[in-house]
């Protein structure tokens, strides 16, 4: 078995993030939006002639060389001269930057070291989709491996205990939390009679409880190879969402009303809560206590102890994981959703109180089925890699369309050595904000937004919103997995499309 490991560990790390991204060495442009794009000079010197035509806000570039924070350039999309230097910034503002940033693109790649245990994140497995069961039951063996599954893994409690017991395969450890899917108590409910009887949420989530006991799924505080890793279970709450609602542009109107929160969650008839309501933050409180019911809180005393030093000079590293989001920076703005009122049903304070606690040096989440990473102002790096459903997997991989991509393995986040590890071009709607601030009463818009709620939306150029996706694909492989995948990509975008428009 060990042997095993090893050798699928080693082919892993051939081809799950050690191959060159799309966006190596490119760069996009994001300053001069107010002049028509950025000044481009013949040569290095800042005295040398200036060229006639200004490189466009959006533009993505190859670097030929970079000097100081002058950068020769070819012209790989966009506008402007084909070839020229370019300042990357202007005093303290960024002019270019690189597709995937510095603090993004430097962490380990898996396979290239081997320490004593890696930790792995993935989400919204969905086990009930026969496509993501085969995904489950087709992935390698990890060596010194632990995977943490934040949360909708599957629905009824036969499915969740096979998809738990296949990543108790193919892991050395399995740390769960559950989701809004494994709360659902009216349907497929007759498929667990064998397993176990409820009648309604609070009861499932107590059959979950002991099936994990069962298992040996680790659902509280642990510390595993000098690193602790902490479950935050919690619930959505509406009021978590303070940001405004979509904005028509001045001087315009929204051409239909989005959907509102509620009637987007199929919790809202699918859970049994008793006499509370769905969404609500007197619900949203009743399930933080579940933390308690589950044991993960009161914290160990050496966890407490930990935690009491700050970052960087604890002892041991803390990874915290939740299903829902513990804050809104870790959300699309509503100018960026098919859905804008998304944000009332996936985000919790409670779930933010209990990670700021622990100052976690990783904070693992899922449930809005974007890939994310990102680093916030409390130092905390905050990675999302759902599975999805097999659409979204359609539109990922059509969109950027790499072996990662279309295999899309559980992601390598930290190590007991300490290290994070390398992002992922996938990350693009995180990345975004890496070219633009957030601003949800800007008049820029998702182009796909602008299509069903405004046409007189002014769209974000594609390129800062997407840009490894709007690339052409470097490799004949990769182009042809694109051109596989794009008829239903362009399919399931239709459908969402068409969703805003009847709301």
């Amino acid at each position: 078995k060990n042997t095993c490991r090893f050798h699928c560990l080693a082919n892993m790390s051939n081809n799950h993030m050690a191959t060159p991204m799309w966006s190596d060495n490119k760069w996009i442009v994001i300053g001069g939006t107010d002049k028509g794009g950025i000044i481009v000079r013949d040569g290095l010197a800042l005295a040398s002639p200036q060229l006639g035509e200004r490189l466009a806000y959006g533009a993505v570039v190859d670097e030929v060389q970079l000097v100081g924070d002058r950068l020769q350039y070819k012209l790989v999309l966009g506008t402007g001269p084909t070839t020229g230097w370019i300042s990357t910034k202007l005093k303290s503002k960024d002019l270019v930057i690189r597709l995937l940033p510095d603090s993004l693109s430097k962490g380990r790649v898996l396979g290239e070291a081997n320490p004593a245990m890696t930790f792995f994140a993935i989400s919204d497995v969905h086990a009930e989709r026969k496509e993501n069961l085969r995904w489950l039951e087709n992935l390698p063996v990890y060596e010194r491996s632990t995977v943490i599954v934040a949360g909708d893994l599957a629905v009824n409690l036969t499915q969740l205990e096979q998809a738990l017991s296949l990543f108790q395969k193919k892991f050395d450890y399995v740390m769960y939390c559950y989701g809004n899917h494994e709360a659902w108590s009216k349907v497929k409910n007759a498929a667990d009679k064998d397993l176990a009887s409820y009648n309604d949420s609070w009861e499932k989530l107590l059959a979950i409880r002991q099936l994990c006991s069962s298992l040996g799924v680790l659902t509280t505080a642990t510390l595993i190879e000098g690193v602790w890793v902490v479950p935050v279970l919690g619930w959505y709450h509406d009021d978590w969402d303070t940001e405004p609602p979509l904005q028509a542009p001045e001087g315009e109107k929204l051409q239909r009303e989005p959907m509102p929160g509620h009637a987007l969650a199929t919790d809202t008839h699918a859970c049994q809560w008793g006499e509370h309501k769905n969404g609500t933050k007197e619900l949203a409180k009743l399930l933080d206590e579940q933390n308690e019911v589950w044991g993960i809180w009161p914290l160990p005393e050496a966890l407490l102890r930990n935690v009491a030093q700050p970052p960087g000079k604890r002892k041991h590293p803390v990874i915290t994981f939740s299903h829902f989001l513990p804050r809104e920076e870790l959300m699309p703005e509503k100018r960026f959703l098919f859905q804008p009122n998304l944000p009332q049903i996936v985000g919790s304070s409670y779930i933010r109180r209990r990670v700021e606690s622990l100052k976690p040096d990783v904070h693992v989440f899922g449930h809005t089925h974007f890939p994310w990473d990102m680093f916030l102002d409390d130092g905390t790096r905050y990675r999302s890699w759902p599975l999805g459903t097999p659409e979204e997997q359609a539109r990922r991989i059509a969109s950027i369309s790499t072996e990662e991509a279309e295999q899309w393995l559980p992601m390598p986040v930290f190590d007991s050595d300490g290290h994070h590890y390398r992002s992922s071009d996938n990350c693009w709607f995180s990345l975004m904000y890496t070219r633009v601030g957030r601003d949800p009463y800007s008049p820029q818009w998702a182009p796909y937004v602008a299509m069903a709620y405004c046409t007189k939306a002014q769209w974000l150029p594609e390129p800062i919103l997407n840009g490894a996706g709007c690339l052409d694909p470097p490799t004949e492989e990769d182009r042809q997995r694109r051109e596989r995948f794009t008829q239903k990509s362009s399919a399931s975008m239709q459908r969402e499309v068409n969703r805003g428009k009847s709301a």
